[in-house]
């Protein structure tokens, strides 16, 4: 296997390519899934449902929806109060 990634590097190398950083060229997760489990679970029925139903929930050029949020400060934010004026981003994260 490291022989297949000194390969991978070496021809990346050459064609000016540069991998992701890290062990196996940034996929060392990989090693970490259980490979049965995944492919279950990405082939179930409930699954393919939510990827099929995806392109339908907010299609492109659709408003952006209501959504009252509140800061890790405790402000709450409508993101209605941003319409029509600059670009407005969410990002979102967990705080575990």
């Amino acid at each position: 296997m490291r022989l297949f990634w000194k390969l991978v590097n070496r021809i990346s190398q050459l064609f000016g390519i540069h991998p992701p950083p890290g062990p196996a060229g940034g996929l060392w997760s990989w090693q970490y899934l259980d490979i049965v489990k995944t492919a279950r679970m990405v082939m179930s029925k409930r699954v393919k449902a939510i990827y099929k139903a995806f392109p339908d929930q907010h299609p492109p050029g659709s408003q952006f929806p209501q959504i009252v949020l509140e800061t890790t400060d405790g402000l709450t934010i409508d993101t209605r109060s941003f319409l029509g004026q600059k670009h407005f981003v969410l990002f979102t994260g967990a705080i575990t």
